[in-house]
């Protein structure tokens, strides 16, 4: 309910402080007020309610004659106003883009990212081992390692497993992004900053950082960890027709490993990624931050990493006639950067801090 009179009150901001207008603004309250509860008592969640209340009374100049202020706020539009009538208006109504963002919309926004903080990771955990089923289970078939199953409908079984998760990961996050919808200006950066709101959002970073630090160190522990299937079966397992399969599996373990790692990290991280969010408005210098990245210790280590990557798979495949296996450098390699790159990016996130 918060969200909702904040948002009033942007609606109204640009405007006059007149008895007729501040009279409106009551009566419009008292509108969205009784719908509101109406919708609560229908059975939506708090967001969904908040989101429908916007919908619904989120155009001021639509209102207007109900309310019976045309003349008053027509007398103040701006002419460099974007207009009310554009399709992104009608379908997402949300406040005034490049006013100041709200404590009562910055709280609702950090509540709705906290909600959606384990579906989220979970649905990036479903990307992630989608491709598990279409990888081992052709293996498996033509070693025999699963009888009464053909190549073919092994591989169809895999397709058909690889859809199925993509499927769920993207139906949690359409619903995830639902719920957020009534916070759109907030995720696009479209406010103008709050220093009351950027220093609240930094306090709630602080209270879970602990929580975040040891989430990330669990994780990139685990990112670290992840070659080893690949490399034990790779260099342990002697040649025999069923070690592609076991090197397959070891490729599935490796998955899953990231797969973890991201289910831990991703919910623990809510309210750092709420903060940073919350600081950066319709000013926040996207130039400067593109700058600032070329220059990170990330850039710097990703402009050498994947060249010697590269050369050290060229070497072993010619030089150790070792194509077969040779391979395996790249999803070590990508696993290795995603963990430095966490890293580096846990330093350079420090450095700004203490700035």
């Amino acid at each position: 309910m918060n969200v909702i009179i904040a948002y009033l009150e942007t609606m109204f901001s640009a405007y006059p402080q007149t008895p007729r207008l501040l009279e409106a603004k009551l009566e419009l309250r008292a509108m969205m007020e009784d719908a509101y509860t109406g919708f609560i008592g229908q059975g939506h969640s708090e967001n969904e309610a908040v989101g429908q209340v916007i919908r619904d009374f989120g155009n001021l100049e639509e209102l207007a004659p109900v309310l019976g202020i045309t003349t008053d706020i027509g007398a103040s539009v701006s002419p460099s106003a974007p207009s009310s009538n554009t399709q992104d208006q009608a379908t997402h109504p949300a406040a005034p883009r490049n006013t100041p963002i709200t404590l009562d919309e910055a709280k609702g926004y950090a509540q709705a990212q906290k909600a959606i903080r384990f579906r989220v990771s979970a649905a990036i955990a479903f990307f992630v081992l989608s491709p598990i089923a279409i990888i081992t289970l052709p293996v498996a078939s033509e070693t025999n390692m699963i009888t009464g199953l053909s190549p073919s409908t092994a591989t169809f079984v895999g397709i058909l497993i690889l859809l199925a998760l993509v499927a769920i990961g993207v139906i949690t996050l359409v619903t995830t992004s639902r719920e957020t919808e009534p916070y759109r200006r907030v995720r696009e950066h479209a406010f103008a900053p709050n220093h009351e709101v950027a220093a609240w959002a930094q306090s709630l970073a602080k209270e879970h950082e602990n929580g975040r630090i040891r989430a990330l160190q669990i994780a990139i522990s685990l990112w670290i960890l992840s070659p080893t299937p690949v490399i034990a079966a790779a260099l342990l397992i002697e040649e025999s027709p069923e070690k592609s399969f076991w090197v397959i599996l070891a490729v599935a373990a490796l998955l899953c490993f990231v797969a973890a790692g991201l289910a831990v990290l991703l919910p623990a991280a809510w309210a750092h990624t709420v903060a940073e969010t919350l600081s950066r408005g319709t000013e926040y210098a996207r130039t400067s931050d593109l700058e600032e990245a070329e220059h990170s210790i990330t850039g710097v280590i990703a402009s050498f990493y994947w060249p010697l990557l590269t050369a050290i798979f060229l070497a072993w495949g010619f030089i150790g006639h070792a194509w077969h296996i040779a391979w395996v450098i790249w999803p070590i390699g990508a696993v290795l950067f995603g963990a430095i790159a966490a890293g580096t990016g846990a330093i350079d996130g420090y450095r700004k801090s203490r700035r």
